[in-house]
């Protein structure tokens, strides 16, 4: 797999990342998203991913056992590796993180990593840090200088969000964003933003968990955990907390005709969709979790988008992102980002 830089750092990671929220040691994530995955497992995984020459995995203090999980994983075997991991929504603290809180975490998570420093280090939603902003950037460049991290970088951060974080001395070589054919509202302002500061756009939930596998033809299918968004009306399920009526019969429109498409060509939905992700301007790498080795393998099948087909898949996922407009945050009324 050919590799890219993100940002202007000499971090050089392949285009797909795993991610790694579902390597929760067998428990159950709390809103229902995700089953519980066996150390095993993930340990399949993992072997599976570096033996196809996966060097990019990327966590938080916020996945449930994820970062103790993937610190066994890599135990003796850290070298080479880019290792990601985000700060925010913690145990013991959620928002309004100072300096110190920024320090405590960090020592916390390479206790949990088993390694003393981190590749990339990420500030996971910008409610995390919107009461201390200065003084979190300063204390991120000094984790900088001692060597505990090399780079650090945002997560779902909004245009508005980057240009405050930038005013106030911050570097981001990179942006974690939502960012799938199902969910493009960061292409309305985000994406060109950050393409004209250079930072590299990191592309989390790039199958929208799983509706873009080409399992799901309908939404009583669909696990309730995963309908929790604003793609489905808020009463398709207690979990939800948007209050907003979805758009199901867009996006299941538009899923039976991807799925359509995808087999006319005798490709499969993932491998377009994942193949979509990584032409766009700006994308450096696509996190994709997975249940088993399988689909880890086959999320590294990609497959050539022409400017004709790319230009096909906008036009039928068009009334999504029409629907759900500017509010790129998929979870809530009011967005969390700027």
């Amino acid at each position: 797999m050919e590799k890219k830089l993100l940002g202007d750092s000499d971090l050089s990671v392949t285009p797909i990342c795993v991610g790694c929220w579902q390597f929760n040691d067998g428990e159950m994530s709390g809103d229902r998203t995700w089953n519980g995955q066996p150390y095993a497992m993930s340990k399949s995984i993992v072997d599976t991913a570096l033996e196809l020459g996966i060097n990019f995995f990327d966590t938080a203090e916020a996945y449930l056992n994820s970062e103790g999980v993937v610190g066994r994983l890599f135990e003796g075997r850290r070298q080479g590796m880019v290792l990601a991991s985000k700060f925010g929504y913690g145990a013991n603290k959620k928002t309004g993180y100072t300096a110190l809180d920024v320090e405590q975490a960090l020592t916390a998570s390479l206790e949990r990593l088993r390694t003393d420093y981190l590749d990339l280090y990420q500030v996971h939603w910008p409610t995390v840090i919107d009461e201390n902003l200065e003084e979190v950037v300063k204390e991120l460049e000094r984790q900088k200088s001692l060597g505990r991290i090399r780079y650090y970088g945002v997560s779902n951060f909004g245009k508005t969000d980057l240009e405050k974080f930038i005013a106030a001395g911050g570097k981001p070589i990179t942006n974690q964003v939502l960012y799938n054919l199902l969910a493009r509202g960061c292409e309305y302002e985000m994406l060109p933003y950050s393409v004209e500061k250079g930072i590299s756009i990191l592309a989390y939930s790039p199958l929208q968990q799983g509706l873009l596998s080409g399992k799901y033809l309908k939404s009583e299918d669909v696990p309730e955990g995963r309908r929790r968004n604003r793609l489905f009306s808020s009463s398709s399920t207690s979990l939800s907390r948007h209050g907003e009526e979805g758009c199901e019969t867009e996006l299941f429109t538009a899923i039976g005709e991807l799925k359509t498409i995808c087999d006319e060509r005798n490709i499969s939905m993932p491998s377009v969709s994942l193949s979509w992700l990584l032409k766009q301007k700006g994308l450096s790498s696509v996190i994709v979790g997975a249940a088993s080795p399988e689909q880890i393998t086959a999320n590294t099948k990609f497959t050539d988008i022409s400017a004709e087909m790319d230009s096909t898949l906008k036009d039928i996922t068009e009334p999504i992102k029409v629907a759900l407009g500017t509010n790129c945050d998929l979870w809530a009324e009011k967005s969390r980002h700027g």
